[in-house]
């Protein structure tokens, strides 16, 4: 269990922490990789794990059985008392689904949201899922909070002797809230500048930045995309026009689908023109 990192004349040389005899052990480094998550002790005990509630989203899910009406589809709903957020339902194996919510902590705090408060309400009060959870059964144990730190403010993710990757270097689109693909972009990136920190014997800030030059020119781009996108989506009629047109639009419906995958789709989404497309379609 890492406690912390140590330095050396500003240098991280080793981490510290306790092992299961409850024993602290210290492992030396010549680079220390922060591979540990939104809540990263690396970026912690470096002074770097900074919240801004405006690029921060809070999520909490719950596992249910016996869900009615499930299809082989995931569900995104949003529902006027959580947008900018949304309410999710995402079939799993054995009858069972991943339900949960996720919304901005800054947006959270303005309009004081107990998010825990705010699910269940969508499960028991809204008509919309009220009947589909009748007869339902929470999977024992399941309840689970997330903090997930947003593109959209990158945290510095190096320096001498260490780097951050994945969420710990506040890695999630800012739009899906998926973080698993480009944490695998940063740590293939990582690997490529420790191999030539190796090679140079040089660990220092000055080597390793190089590893966020190249963050920046694969990951930036896109996380200013999704933002906009992001904003886009807090406004209420704008989703509205967007649904009721891809109600009877199949083309729409493709557009909107692929914007999951596809960043250059999602940048369509920011300009003015396709919404006066969408208005004559």
């Amino acid at each position: 269990n890492v406690t912390s990192v140590v330095k050396e004349v500003n240098q991280v040389v080793c981490i510290k922490g306790i092992d299961d005899n409850k024993k602290e052990k210290i492992y030396r480094a010549k680079i220390v990789v922060g591979a540990d998550g939104a809540n990263s002790v690396v970026a912690q005990s470096l002074g770097l794990h900074r919240v801004d509630p405006k690029h921060h989203i809070s999520a909490l899910r719950i596992y249910y059985k016996n869900i009615k009406d499930m299809k082989d589809m995931i569900e995104l709903h949003f529902t006027s008392s959580i947008i900018p957020g949304y309410f999710w339902i995402f079939p799993l194996e054995d009858n069972i689904a991943n339900v949960g919510i996720g919304m901005i902590v800054d947006d959270m705090g303005k309009r004081h949201v107990n998010l825990k408060q705010a699910m269940f309400d969508e499960i028991n009060n809204n008509a919309l899922f009220k009947e589909r959870f009748k007869n339902t059964e929470i999977v024992e144990g399941s309840l689970k909070g997330w903090n997930l730190p947003l593109g959209s403010k990158r945290r510095k993710c190096y320096g001498d002797g260490f780097l951050l990757i994945g969420d710990a270097a506040s890695l999630i689109d800012p739009f899906t809230g998926e973080g698993i693909g480009n944490a695998m972009i940063s740590g293939k990136l990582a690997a490529g500048v420790i191999d030539e920190a190796m090679l140079a014997g040089d660990y220092s800030g000055n080597t390793l930045k190089k590893f966020d030059d190249l963050l920046s020119d694969a990951l930036d781009d896109e996380f200013k995309t999704s933002y906009r996108m992001q904003k886009l989506g807090s406004i209420k009629f704008l989703l509205n026009f967007v649904i009721n047109k891809a109600a009877r639009s199949q083309h729409i419906r493709d557009m909107i689908s692929t914007t999951l995958m596809d960043k250059e789709t999602r940048k369509e989404y920011t300009s003015p023109w396709i919404y006066l497309k969408m208005l004559f379609s």
